[in-house]
């Protein structure tokens, strides 16, 4: 019996060590971010993009789900009429992931288990980016295998920035 419950030991820590999602964060820029704490969302309309949006507005951040909405003309100087859309927010949170949602990929606490995810912080104005974070596997609450993507992409952003002020 002990050889077993050894066995069964290592292979639930295995599971355990493998199988959560935890953000490996690439940070690209040494410069903090300056000025408000504005981000807009360029991410796929999935119910766990509501689990980041949360944790970013619990660290101070306004989340904005659109970059821009409204749309300005201007005549140059040659007599040329430019359109554009003025943006309300100089930094996006471009989310990029996969997690089946249906019943039975889905966790009993209300997470979800990740193929992949990843997501970029870039500067409009420079169009750089600022940092990455990825991973794969259990977010929060799957329990007992819950990881914490959703918590490592809101304080890799909350690092990025040099105060906590908002707009």
């Amino acid at each position: 019996m002990t050889r077993y419950a050894r066995f069964l030991g290592i292979g639930v820590l295995s599971i355990s060590l493998m199988g959560c999602a935890s953000g490996r964060v690439i940070q690209i820029s040494t410069d903090k971010v300056q000025g408000p704490r504005v981000i807009a969302l360029d991410a796929p309309s999935a119910p766990w993009v509501i689990e980041i949006q949360n944790r970013l507005t619990q660290k101070g951040f306004k989340v904005l789900r659109w970059s821009s909405r409204t749309r300005v003309a201007e005549q140059t100087s040659q007599n040329r009429v430019e359109a554009f859309n003025q943006a309300e927010a100089r930094y996006i949170l471009k989310i990029d992931g996969y997690a089946p949602y249906d019943w039975a990929n889905r966790c009993f606490g209300g997470g979800f288990w990740f193929d992949q995810i990843s997501t970029d912080l870039i500067d409009t104005k420079t169009n750089e980016t600022i940092l990455n974070v990825n991973g794969s596997g259990y977010s929060e609450n799957c329990a007992p295998l819950s990881g914490t993507i959703f918590t490592d992409i809101a304080n890799a952003l909350d690092a990025a920035w040099e105060s906590r002020q908002v707009k």
